[in-house]
């Protein structure tokens, strides 16, 4: 199943928060805005499951990568 798909324009300040967090947390840029937006229309428990999972794998990795230094 194919996801719909939307472009926005964002404030140049706002798009330089975003890469900052994107690189900071080594998430991608979708994942934030979908999280950003789920959460601001009160829907964040909607995310399914496998995915949220899936993600924080991907971040306790990179972190446990940074704190050894790999």
């Amino acid at each position: 199943m194919t996801s719909p798909q939307f472009s926005i324009r964002i404030p140049l300040d706002v798009e330089q928060r975003l890469m900052g967090y994107v690189k900071q947390n080594g998430m991608t840029k979708t994942k934030v805005m979908i999280d950003a937006l789920a959460h601001y229309l009160g829907c964040a428990e909607d995310v399914p499951l496998t995915h949220r999972v899936t993600e924080l794998e991907k971040r306790v990795s990179a972190l446990e990568a940074e704190r050894t230094g790999k």
